[in-house]
């Protein structure tokens, strides 16, 4: 017989009436017999019939729940049961079929083409209720024909072939009985038998799974009010019209793993209001499941959405099946789960995220779950044991963490109220140090299994490595060097914020603690939007704790390129990376409350006092100064915010220093910032701008070029004045000398390289022979010194 698509819940059934069967108990051939089998035996599509080891041993058979008939129930006599002993399997001997019992009443057959012709004849012999389920495979037919099992009365039917294309319009019209369960299982159906199927008005279980199924169509199940189970597993569904399931609305059981769905197809399901299971695992689910992934379903308690593509479950997730009990999200990439992601399934009571890729798991986001007794998270990427996982479950009792990354038990994990039943912690790297005392003591103590309670494994220190924890003495679990230190990263608090429409944002942050060493990374910002918040800007920052006055202030601009806009929120976040051991580097991070974006004079966050105008009332951001051909010195002072609106309580002081001492010295107001200075001396100069009073400024001015607060700023030039005459000249003469040296050296070269003088002789050999010896001479001289 062939079963429906696996359910993941394994032993849990979807069916939930169970009926005993003693070894002893038998039917006869009488509507008591018809009768007890259709409520011990068929149970089609969703594992159709238990297979047992033994017929003797047949204990528990998953029944259909009021499959028996009404009318047949009426004519039973409670004294008529007799043994097994008195219904016997029929025997079939032609030799294109095979055919054996499981137990009674039952009746599974291989063969080819005519197997179906050769079992139905013998049926029709036999006794009315000799067989109450027909499981067929057969081979080589590609149409199942008309009235193939005519006068023949069947309460479950399954027939596969691997080659089964269309179904006749009148293949079930000649029944003797209504069909209450059909399969037509692992065929090559590319549409639903609509035609075929409009005569089984009873029909109570229908399995279509693996067959080439594209589509399901308005009228595909038309005639089928009484349908309460359809597996449509393993097709290649992708389009489902949005009355696909109109014509059932009796269903409570949908299989649809393994098809190619995608999240807009579920709207299909709407108006399935006695749903009560619906398996969508192996499709094409893809993004974050948010609160309008399915719609109404107020009787929906099973739901498996396994093996999609899901990064995320978001606040108020699975907003229409607010009454759901067990949920599987297993085999997806999800790595967050957004705070009170389930605050509309308070009546959950099985979670499964395995095989995901969750690092954290917030207190806010379980919060809602106080009846969740099981939680499986293996196979993610959880870094410790925390009370935000465990004190929001009041009433969890199996905790599944096996194949994490957990290293550490956090010390306020309540291990006194903790109630589990069941905990899991194999393939963890634990650190076994004086951290898990607590908790080594509670897991000895606990009423866990001793399988439970061996799977927390150390892996350090080396001393302590694959030791089980509750078999570590107490006195080893010790901290020191084993235990790497653990330094505090600084982190960044918004002290306060500015904004104007001229300069912009201006955000000045403390850094806590500021003795560790850091660089600044990233600005970012998120815009609030209805729930959530998005990122909408991100620049790089420049900074480096070592090169800073005052580290333990970071000021930072947003620039311009960023498209804020006035009345948004906004959260401002600054990222800082802390360079650690092993050139490796940590993240330090900041950020502030959300702000609406409007024009201020300043807004300081967590309640401060307000500052006086020394912090980001008025910063000098530059001094610009320009020397001019005549020597004389352009000075132009760059101030955030601009004060021009404020121009009577602002001034600046210049000063122009020489090598020694101040030269000039004057006041500017802060709306005109700029001013022309003669020098009259060439040479360099250091010109310092400061909102500080000139005594000030001159006690500071040769020990810094810029103050980390923004009062003071100073620059270095070279001043010197230009003589037109003089430079002529002293080009003039530079090219005279240049010209006669090199006559002079072309001269010299030219008498090296010219040829002696040589008189007119005959022959002169032995004077020849002299130069030749001697140039001889040399070289071998040479030669013999390298």
């Amino acid at each position: 017989m062939t079963a429906s698509c696996s359910d993941a819940r394994n032993n849990e059934s979807t069916i939930r009436s169970s009926t005993m069967m003693s070894t002893t108990t038998s039917t006869v051939t009488t509507s008591t017999d018809i009768t007890m089998i259709n409520s011990t035996i068929i149970s089609m599509v969703d594992s159709m019939l238990i297979t047992m080891n033994s017929r003797e041993s047949v204990e528990t058979v998953t029944t259909l729940s009021s499959i028996s008939s009404e009318k047949d129930s009426k004519e039973v006599s409670t004294t008529s049961l007799m043994s097994d002993s008195v219904w016997e399997c029929p025997n079939i001997t032609k030799t294109s079929v095979e055919c054996s019992c499981d137990f009674p009443h039952t009746l599974r057959c291989t063969g080819e083409r005519t197997a179906l012709q050769v079992i139905s004849e013998h049926l029709k012999s036999s006794k009315a209720g000799t067989i109450s389920l027909l499981d067929v495979t057969v081979t080589g037919i590609s149409i199942l024909p008309a009235r193939f099992l005519e006068n023949v009365g069947l309460h479950g039917l399954v027939i596969s072939s691997g080659e089964l294309r269309r179904v006749h319009e009148n293949a079930f019209t000649a029944l003797a009985k209504p069909l209450q369960a059909l399969g037509l299982p692992n065929n090559l159906l590319e549409t639903v038998p609509i035609s075929a199927l409009k005569y089984l008005v009873g029909l109570d279980r229908l399995d279509l799974s693996h067959n080439k199924l594209k589509t399901l169509e308005a009228d595909s199940f038309n005639g089928l009010s009484n349908l309460t189970y359809l597996d449509l597993c393993d097709n290649l569904l992708s389009q489902l019209s949005p009355q696909a399931f109109a014509a059932l609305p009796e269903l409570r059981f949908l299989r649809m793993r393994g098809n190619r769905l995608s999240i807009s197809a579920l709207s299909a399901l709407r108006g399935l209001k006695n749903l009560e299971e619906l398996d969508l695992s192996s499709n094409l689910l893809l993004g974050p499941m948010g609160p309008n992934l399915l719609p109404w379903m107020p009787s929906l308690h099973f739901l498996t959405v396994s093996e999609n593509e899901f990064i995320n479950v978001q606040q108020g997730a699975l907003t229409g099946v607010r009454n759901l009990s067990y949920l599987i999200l297993s085999h997806n990439q999800i790595d967050v789960l957004e705070d009170h992601s389930f605050k509309h399934l308070s009546t959950l009571t099985r979670l499964d995220l395995a095989n995901n890729r969750i690092v954290d798991v917030s207190s806010a986001s379980l919060a809602h779950l106080e009846k969740l007794t099981t939680l499986d998270l293996t196979h993610n990427f959880l870094r410790s044991l925390t009370a935000d996982l465990v004190v929001p479950l009041k009433s969890l009792e199996d905790l599944r963490l096996d194949d994490n990354e957990i290293t550490m038990v956090s010390s306020d994990v309540p291990t006194s109220k903790l109630r589990l039943k069941r905990l899991s912690l194999s393939d963890n790297p634990l650190n076994c140090d004086c951290t898990l005392l607590e908790f080594a003591t509670w897991l000895s103590n606990s009423s866990l299994s001793d399988e439970d309670k061996s799977s927390a494994v150390c892996a350090t220190p080396p001393a302590l490595e694959n030791g089980i924890l509750t078999q570590v003495s107490p006195g080893s679990l010790l901290c020191g060097e084993p235990t790497p230190s653990m330094t505090r990263v600084p982190l960044a608090t918004l002290k306060e914020y500015h904004y104007d429409e001229l300069t912009g944002i201006n955000l000045l942050w403390n850094i806590e603690p500021c003795t560790e060493h850091y660089t600044c990374d990233t600005l970012i910002v998120y815009e609030t939007v209805g729930d959530s918040e998005v990122q909408t800007e991100s620049n790089p920052l420049h900074c480096d704790s070592r090169m800073m006055r005052d580290p333990c202030s970071l000021p930072v601009t947003a620039p311009p390129s960023f498209n804020l806009q006035l009345g948004h929120k906004y959260r401002y976040c600054v990222v800082l990376l802390i360079p650690t051991t092993y050139d490796d580097v940590s993240l330090g991070l900041g950020c502030s409350d959300v702000i609406t974006l409007k024009e201020t004079k300043q807004e300081e966050q967590h309640d401060q006092e307000p500052s006086s105008t020394n912090s980001l009332d008025v910063r000098i951001t530059a001094v610009h100064v320009n020397v001019s051909d005549q020597g004389s010195l352009h000075v132009d002072v760059s101030l955030s915010p601009s004060k021009k609106s404020d121009a009577s309580s602002c001034e600046i002081s210049i000063v122009v220093f020489d090598a020694e001492t101040a030269i000039h010295k004057c006041k500017l107001n802060c709306s005109s910032a700029f001013i022309n200075l003669e020098v009259l001396v060439p040479g360099r100069y250091k010109v310092c701008a400061s909102l500080d009073e000139l005594a000030n400024i001159e006690s500071i001015a040769f020990s810094i070029i810029e103050d980390d607060r923004g009062r003071s700023r100073c620059v270095e030039v070279q001043s010197f004045k230009q003589n037109t005459e003089a430079i002529v000249l002293s080009i003039v003469g530079a090219t005279c000398a240049l010209l006669i040296a090199l006559v002079v050296i072309g001269r010299n070269i030219v008498r090296k390289v010219r040829h002696p003088r040589i008189q007119t002789q005959c022959f002169l050999p032995a004077q020849e022979f002299e130069i030749t010896h001697k140039a001889h001479y040399i070289k071998l001289l040479a030669t013999t010194k390298v």
